[in-house]
């Protein structure tokens, strides 16, 4: 399987180890779209000029370089770049996937809608096309189609993790909790030590009240997996949601080996307790556990912030937002930064103009979007 065949079917971790160390095209177009998605974008623009100076792979660059627009927040060049590739290259695929991609992000959902579905049938074959036609479904409140293509989805690759994740919540919106639990079971059965699937069992246990049995499954787990982190982020996460904070922190202090979860755990009762400087350390380690975890990013830059490390936080929350394009509370929170400080109050204002824009913008930040707006314009008249 080529190195780009890896990165259409979400395997990004083995195409990035697949990649390492080799010069041709194919592997710098790979790891230029790999940094592009971390968002290291000057290094993978640096790709991109290499491989335009060897004349290779240029349709594959041009992808490339709207994925970057995308990225940034450039919605609206992404998305005019995407249309007028495919006018001249009708359904190919990355640039269906491009601007359907581009248009969710920008909260276009209807738009996004024909793309997607396009995608689909374009690439029958392929899981994760479904999986993201599937949450624009959801986005548009149309859960039986949702689910339909959830279900597909698994169908394709039934050791997805974010499929099982996504259609228990869809499940839980219509209070079908034992369906949930029941597919939640399916996919452990599969993916025994899967964190994620384990820490949603344990949060669908809580909503349905079954706190003990919650508790009890967790230290279950915890018990037979003593030197598994997510075993042990599992039972720590619910300590906390049950309060019990000091005990949290205890649990995940007492680990030599933590996760990006655990360090999660550990940087949000810190918090709670008060301790912001070791919280924003903790934060920290869990971004270089899992580098790809905007909350990570975005938690760790508003510790900075209520520390007034101002200056820290600025490079910490563009992070959390080139890593969740689509995600408002980074972008939120960057303008926030950037407010503070005269010389950039001008691009808070732009980020918090398009951010404005997107229609399913959550009533309370757009409220604080449009306090924060107010403000800024206040203080640039004064």
């Amino acid at each position: 399987m080529s190195l780009l065949e890896l990165l259409s079917r979400g395997e990004t971790e083995q195409a990035r180890a697949a990649a390492q160390g080799r010069q041709d095209p194919e592997a710098l177009l790979t790891l230029a779209r790999l940094a592009a998605a971390d968002g290291e974008w000057i290094r993978s623009e640096q790709l991109l000029q290499e491989l335009e100076s060897q004349g290779a792979l240029e349709s594959h660059v041009r992808l490339t370089r709207l994925a970057l627009l995308s990225a940034r927040g450039e919605y609206a060049r992404a998305t005019a770049g995407y249309l007028e590739l495919l006018e001249v290259m009708p359904d190919q695929p990355e640039a269906l996937y491009g601007l359907a991609s581009a248009l969710a992000y920008w909260g276009l959902y209807e738009q996004a809608l024909q793309p997607f579905l396009r995608l689909t049938q374009v690439v029958p074959e392929n899981g994760r096309f479904h999986y993201h036609l599937g949450r624009n479904w959801l986005e548009l409140e149309r859960l039986e189609e949702a689910l339909d293509c959830f279900a597909r989805s698994l169908e394709l690759d039934p050791c997805q993790p974010d499929t099982y994740l996504v259609i228990s919540r869809t499940l839980n919106l219509t209070r079908q909790y034992a369906q949930a639990q029941e597919l939640l079971e399916l996919g452990l059965q599969l993916m025994p030590d899967q964190p994620h699937l384990l820490n949603e069992l344990t949060n669908l246990h809580l909503l349905r009240g079954q706190v003990s049995q919650a508790a009890e499954r967790a230290e279950q787990v915890a018990r037979q997996l003593p030197e598994n982190p997510a075993a042990q982020a599992n039972q720590a996460n619910l300590l906390l949601a049950q309060g019990r904070v000091q005990e949290a922190l205890e649990l995940c202090q007492s680990q030599e080996k933590k996760s990006a979860s655990l360090w999660m755990v550990q940087a949000t009762a810190l918090e709670e307790l008060e301790r912001l400087d070791e919280a924003a350390q903790a934060y920290e380690c869990a971004t270089r556990s899992e580098g790809s975890d905007w909350s990570a990013w975005n938690n760790w830059g508003l510790v900075l912030l209520r520390l007034g490390r101002d200056s820290q936080a600025g490079p910490v929350l563009e992070q959390a937002m080139a890593l969740a394009p689509g995600r408002p509370e980074p972008v939120l929170n960057l303008a926030l930064c950037w407010a503070r400080e005269a010389e950039s109050a001008s691009q808070a204002r732009q980020l918090l103009e398009e951010l404005l824009t997107r229609p399913k913008l959550a009533s309370g930040l757009r409220e604080q979007a449009e306090r924060l707006l107010t403000a800024i314009a206040s203080s640039q008249t004064a």
